[in-house]
């Protein structure tokens, strides 16, 4: 099957990426998620408060720490699924990881945690948009060990391409003056970093230089940096690539690459 036949090219003239995953506008029109906000794509339908179609925020999990939806925001639509709305004891709605009392620290737990009688589609659903810590873990592990990467040059630039486009999918800003930026793909650096047991994605502003990108990273990663052991960003290739601090990062890496940070001792 030709990986390229699946999802839809974004609408947007100045991006056209091919989505797997693509987000049917008002104007009846598909774009990526970083086009789909009407002001940005020019949408031409009315958006006035009086003509604006309803749209309920979903609800945020109670616990202060966590920004996932609640179990309800799911499976309000599922007329199968039999999950509480809100924990039994205490009255609040809680996301998945949460929804048991012990969980959340429940207040009011005075009792043994009841098990929740669910039908065979709430456990699905359950799993498919909450999946546990140990659920990702077995399903990245064994998506790794049946990846084949092709020989074929003509399949092996498009398995790159589709490898690209799911690690731009994924990827977060790593400067914290990017959350609330949105800039096009081709202002953007996107790499890829192993942080506690996991390679995460990230992506940047080209006009970074490697310096502040390490600082960045090294704050995700909650690694310490000293006088007596500095820091260095090294990236994965044939041979061992140390980046240069002072150099811009666009120059030293390119989409998709994978990056690893090393403590040198002086």
């Amino acid at each position: 099957m030709d990986l390229l036949n699946i999802g839809t090219q974004c609408s947007h003239p100045s991006c056209n990426e091919l989505d797997f995953l693509p987000i049917t506008c008002r104007c009846d029109r598909y774009f990526c998620r970083e086009h789909i906000a009407p002001d940005i794509h020019n949408c031409p339908v009315d958006l006035s408060p009086e003509k604006a179609t309803p749209f309920h925020k979903l609800r945020r999990c109670a616990v202060d720490t966590c920004t996932k939806p609640t179990l309800n925001a799911f499976y309000s639509h599922c007329d199968t699924a039999s999950i509480p709305e809100t924990c039994s004891q205490c009255q609040q709605s809680f996301c998945a990881i949460h929804r048991h009392p012990k969980s959340h620290v429940c207040n009011s737990i005075s009792q043994q945690d009841k098990p929740i009688k669910n039908s065979g589609t709430a456990q699905a659903l359950l799993a498919k948009n909450f999946p546990t810590s140990k659920a990702r873990t077995i399903s990245q592990s064994g998506a790794k060990r049946v990846t084949k990467v092709p020989t074929d040059p003509i399949k092996l630039a498009q398995h790159r391409k589709v490898e690209l486009m799911k690690i731009r999918h994924k990827a977060i800003p790593g400067d914290a003056k990017d959350k609330l930026s949105s800039p096009p793909q081709d202002q953007r650096i996107n790499i890829q970093i192993d942080i506690d047991a996991s390679r995460k994605a990230f992506w940047f502003r080209k006009t970074l230089i490697t310096g502040k990108v390490l600082d960045c990273l090294a704050s995700h990663a909650r690694i310490p940096s000293s006088d007596s052991s500095p820091l260095q960003l090294v990236k994965f290739t044939d041979s061992e690539c140390v980046l240069r601090n002072d150099h811009p990062f666009a120059d030293e890496v390119e989409d998709g690459d994978i990056l690893y940070i090393r403590a040198v001792s002086s």
